[in-house]
């Protein structure tokens, strides 16, 4: 059934209990059980205050709470409900999940009638979905305040006529449980929850200590909501609202809505309830896909959503996402060949001068010193027709990275995918792999053994012994070794809490680039 009413109101037969303990022949207990069960007749005559209109679809269900008029739950699956997947909850009562909210600012007692007035109700089915008309039944402020739902059975989204009286808010109040389990380390900026506004230009997130945001216009087809890493709840106007936002103790945003005009009024709303993944965002309304990516450039989010329609495709073929991992990164790597060739010819080229020049420039620090040994260092470049910036083109092996670095690095942290995808030992991919739990918590590096960062590391160390260039000056081969065990190092404290997916793309990338050393090493052996 689309949609069902569950109201408690059964009262019990006080009568019939009495005779039973006169029967029983001890009047004590008869006059106990009268009492209490009279007593229990009482409270049940009040409403019920768990009453709601359960409404459920194929990727969603939703409770209106006949208590308040607002949406009291809201349930979300991956795919379809009915596969038996444990859904999401993206709204509820209490604790530590978001939920929907009146306010009447300074006025405790109107916000305490408000949010607790009870309402009728009446349901309406149809085979695409239902429509909940609800209408209070007492006043307030002397108008019987009507809400209006409208649900779509095969999508996410809910569509509300609210009618709000004059002074009063909606708040939407955020909860941990949006963010998903918390990260240690620097893995926790995959893990907080914020207050957005998504609208053609892109996403912007509001509040935080610095940026609490105090009476902003959301205009017309502009969302606003609360997001955390992949689901997220957000809600369209169709005229324009004014909005606040503030982070009380428990560091949850809070997102205050009301009308930009006086009085009582209805208010047209459109919510959005699920996950944050393309094909749903587009789904529900094509400006939402702004929110993937959103703290890049423009371009490198062209770039980082290429790399997911690689990342995609390879998971269709081989119906893993860490083999789909690995399999992107080797394609990175050959797409990306031609640049890494001349980037290694320029490192080449580099060492090649660095051993020309040696000789001469240790001569000059051992005997000068101050402007005349920076005179006589310049005329050795001059003598040799070297740039004295010739070792900038040694940077560029590493500058050609970056940009796919950070886009593949932004896709794979946001990738819906990933969430709950196993590979190896490690079973959740957005997660850290936690190959071995610790029996202490460690500062910053959390509760867990990682193993695939270690891998990484060691893969960089062992390639970087290999990589060593002969031609160059002793002296030359151990600062060439300082910086490369200096860069894997810092590189393991950056991602050891990181999430899984993206630490076995850097890990698997390492590990290519040293089969291509030993490669190179045995066609020069004649091997």
């Amino acid at each position: 059934m689309l949609a069902w009413i569950r109201n408690a109101s059964r009262k019990p037969c006080v009568r019939c209990v009495a005779s039973t303990a006169k029967r029983a022949g001890n009047g004590t207990l008869a006059g106990v059980a009268i009492v209490l069960l009279a007593l229990a007749a009482v409270l049940t005559m009040a409403p019920a205050r768990s009453a709601a209109v359960t409404l459920t679809g194929e990727r969603q269900l939703i409770l209106i709470n006949l208590t308040g008029g607002l949406p009291g739950r809201w349930e979300s699956c991956r795919a379809i409900c009915a596969s038996g997947e444990q859904p999401r909850t993206l709204l509820g009562p209490a604790g530590d999940s978001p939920r929907l909210a009146w306010r009447v600012p300074g006025d405790e007692t109107a916000t305490r009638l408000l949010d607790n007035l009870d309402y009728e109700h009446d349901v309406r089915q149809t085979a695409a979905g239902a429509t909940v008309l609800l209408t209070s039944r007492q006043p307030f402020h002397g108008i019987r305040l009507v809400h209006r739902y409208r649900f779509s059975r095969d999508g996410r989204r809910l569509s509300a006529s609210l009618q709000v009286p004059a002074g009063a808010r909606l708040d939407l109040i955020g909860g941990p449980a949006l963010a998903g389990e918390p990260l240690a380390g620097l893995g926790g900026l995959y893990t907080d929850e914020k207050a957005v506004v998504i609208n053609a230009a892109g996403q912007e997130t509001l509040g935080g200590a610095e940026r609490v945001v105090t009476d902003r216009l959301l205009p017309t087809g502009e969302w606003a909501g609360i997001r955390g890493r992949f689901w997220t709840v957000l809600l369209q106007a169709d005229a324009p609202l004014r909005l606040d936002t503030s982070e009380p103790a428990r560091k949850a945003p809070v997102l205050s809505l009301r009308r930009d005009s006086d009085g009582s009024g209805s208010v047209e709303l459109r919510f959005y309830g699920g996950p944050v993944a393309p094909a749903d965002l587009k789904a529900a309304a094509p400006e939402l896909d702004s929110m993937l990516y959103a703290g890049l450039w423009p371009w490198l989010r062209a770039l980082a959503a290429g790399l997911r329609t690689i990342l995609e495709f390879w998971q269709g073929v081989v119906g893993n996402w860490g083999l789909a991992i690995m399999l992107l990164s080797l394609s990175v790597k050959v797409l990306m060949w031609p640049l890494t060739w001349v980037a290694e010819r320029w490192q080449a080229d580099v060492n090649r001068q660095q051993s020309l020049l040696a000789p001469d420039l240790a001569a000059i620090r051992r005997e000068y010193k101050g402007e005349e040994a920076h005179n006589r260092t310049l005329a050795v470049y001059r003598k040799h027709g070297i740039s004295h910036f010739y070792a900038l083109k040694s940077l560029a092996g590493f500058l050609v990275q970056i940009p796919v670095f950070i886009a593949a690095f932004d896709m794979l942290g946001e990738n819906f995918g990933l969430s709950g995808a196993s590979f190896l030992w490690a079973q959740n991919l957005a997660l850290t792999d936690r190959a071995v739990a610790l029996p202490v918590m460690i500062p910053f590096f959390g509760g867990h053994l990682n193993l695939l960062p270690v891998l990484m590391t060691a893969f960089t160390i062992l390639a970087a012994r290999l990589q060593e260039d002969a031609s160059l000056a002793p002296e030359l081969r151990s600062a060439q070794r300082l910086r490369l065990y200096g860069m894997g190092a810092l590189f393991f404290v950056l991602l050891y809490t990181f999430p899984a997916g993206m630490v076995l793309y850097w890990t698997t990338n390492n590990l290519l680039h040293l089969a291509k050393i030993l490669v190179g090493r045995s066609r020069a052996r004649g091997v």
